[in-house]
């Protein structure tokens, strides 16, 4: 038996990798002990093994049962390797280990104004994210992330090597290389108290501003100035003139602050109004609502993008401009429905037939399935599908 273990996307992509390969009466899951059953943001493993018939186990069964492999994806436990009789347990860590074992790997990088983050695929042994390291991805960090945008990019690299790996892992050769102890660090579930999160204008504008965007996660929290959620902040020309923390400006959309060397901007929550604005296709508006945003792939709380707001609507201007920001064009709702699968609707509504094209170009695919499993081909005519399809 194959025991995928964890939460969120990550397991549950796991769990339907593995569906692949084995039966359902081949697979048993080890869910985390916060899920609800109930997709949200993310999706639910429970409900997943509940929809394809897999059985849900406990930890300690685990450890009896699984006799192909056990793969850890975001798991909230401390696994035992040495309470399976098999060797093939693994996890994927979401930070490029050596660096940032343990908790709030979202944050760090982040934090440190790193420009690359990582994804690792290792053993489990007796430590914290110590084992042995199989393979690792790799990624950048555009300056406008957020923890929240770095999160997805984790489990969407995850899923990759995910794919990459899961034939060897329960059937094949894995090598594998001990961890460095250079540039090594690890960070405990106290390392943190999110309830004393505030905002320190006693530090650099550098620092402040990081700060900022390593806190950002509209589904946990914001930092606040009085009271008001900040969702970003920009570093102003002027040196500052007056004590860290004196108030020079305020509207309603900002205010600006001394620091310890620059002037800084902190941007108030505005996300309603920039969606609003990308329905009517209202590109300078949108423009001016940017900062307002915690970066161009916020969403809504079903998952709304700006991009797939502007895409039903058929704003092509604003869809356009969005994609040149660094906005993902496969980053979907809750319920897995992406970009392309909204701008189909404008396309065949004759609202817009450039915005459609345009996501191809940008790396949308025709073939990317939702949550129930349908894509797009799934939703219209044979002859819709070849206008579609024509339209690229």
């Amino acid at each position: 038996m194959i025991v995928i273990a964890g939460k969120n996307n990550i397991s549950v992509f796991g769990l339907e990798r593995a569906l692949r390969q084995f039966s359902p009466n081949e697979i048993a899951v080890v869910c985390n002990r916060n899920d609800t059953g109930v997709d949200g943001w993310q999706r639910s493993l429970r409900a997943a093994a509940q929809k394809h018939g897999v059985r849900e186990i406990s930890l300690e069964t685990a450890y009896e049962v699984a006799s192909v492999a056990f793969i850890s994806l975001e798991f909230d436990r401390i696994v035992v390797p040495e309470r399976f009789s098999i060797s093939r347990v693994f996890n994927i860590h979401f930070s490029k280990l050596p660096e940032y074992k343990g908790m709030f790997t979202s944050v760090w990088p982040l934090l440190e104004s790193r420009a690359e983050a990582g994804v690792t695929l290792h053993f489990i042994d007796r430590g914290i994210d110590t084992g042995d390291i199989v393979a690792q991805q790799v990624f950048s960090i555009p300056s406008w992330w957020t923890c929240r945008d770095l999160y997805f990019a984790f489990n969407q690299h995850a899923g990759q090597l995910l794919e990459q790996w899961f034939a060897r892992l329960v059937d094949g050769d894995v090598r594998a290389q001990p961890q460095s102890a250079v540039e090594s660090s690890y960070f405990s579930k106290d390392a943190i108290d999110y309830g004393a999160l505030k905002i320190d204008p006693l530090a650099t504008a550098w620092a402040l501003r990081n700060q900022i965007r390593a806190f950002a996660f509209r589904e946990y929290q914001f930092l606040r100035w009085d009271g008001k959620p900040v969702v970003s902040a920009t570093i102003l020309p002027g040196r500052s003139q007056f004590k860290a923390g004196t108030l020079i400006n305020a509207t309603e959309d900002y205010v600006e602050l001394c620091t310890i060397d620059y002037d800084i901007r902190l941007n108030f929550d505005r996300l309603p109004e920039m969606l609003e604005a990308c329905e009517r296709g209202d590109l300078e508006a949108v423009v001016a609502l940017q900062a307002n945003i915690a970066g161009y792939n916020d969403a809504n709380p079903q998952g709304w993008t700006p991009l797939i707001v502007a895409s039903y609507a058929g704003a092509y201007e604003v869809v356009d401009w969005l994609l040149q920001q660094g906005a993902d064009p496969e980053r979907t709702n809750n319920k897995g429905t992406t970009p392309l699968m909204y701008a189909k609707d404008a396309f065949l509504a004759g609202r817009c037939r450039r915005a459609f094209p345009l996501l191809l170009r940008k790396g949308a695919r025709l073939e990317a399935a939702d949550y129930s499993g349908r894509a797009l081909a799934d939703y219209v005519s044979d002859e819709q599908f070849a206008q579609l399809r024509g339209a690229f």
